[in-house]
């Protein structure tokens, strides 16, 4: 998507046509969006590449962070992980200054015959939350779905909350992050 097509995007969906002075301000490049969307809690993305090749997606919203992990998958760009941080005072972050809360993982795998989809939640009694949807594409379509509840430690969620705009790397260390009793990933 060219720098054009995003500020557009930006203008139309997440403003609705209705940018502020300030705003309007911002929206000449996509970079200096990105600053002051961070500075003021507004919803911008951002994708990181490494080699040339794009790793990882980020969507900064005004409540949550959200990063996709990308890989090729026949050709294609595949989303294999997606997770979930909370940062806002919430229900959920209440008197946590500067940290963010995993709340939530989806992990996904394909190939010819089947798709698996592994979706995470954490919630806030410290209930893992596991739901498993296996759609079998041959010999004929059939879907199962798995659910399962555990009490897991919650207490290594929680992550400082980016510093700036571009300040979201340690969060690809999704290994280190994701603990053994979550799930067992490449």
């Amino acid at each position: 998507m060219s720098e054009e097509d995003t500020l557009d995007n930006i203008l139309t969906i997440w403003l609705e046509n209705k940018p502020t002075a300030e705003d309007k301000k911002h929206l000449k490049n996509a970079e200096d969006w990105a600053k002051y969307a961070f500075d003021n809690d507004k919803n911008y993305y951002v994708t990181f590449f490494k080699g040339g090749e794009p790793i990882a997606c980020v969507f900064n919203y005004f409540e949550t962070i959200s990063i996709d992990f990308l890989t090729y998958h026949n050709g294609e760009l595949f989303i294999y992980l997606f997770m979930v941080y909370d940062k806002g005072k919430d229900s959920h972050n209440k008197d946590v200054d500067g940290k963010i809360f995993l709340r939530q993982i989806n992990l996904y795998d394909e190939d010819a015959d089947k798709r698996i989809t592994n979706e995470i939640f954490f919630k806030d009694n410290g209930i893992m939350n596991v739901e498993t949807i296996t759609k079998t594409k041959r010999p004929e379509f059939r879907m199962d779905y798995e659910e399962k509840e555990t009490q897991v430690n919650l207490s290594h969620n929680w992550l400082r909350k980016p510093q700036n705009y571009t300040d979201y790397e340690y969060l690809f260390d999704y290994q280190n992050i994701l603990k053994p009793e979550y799930l067992d990933l490449p």
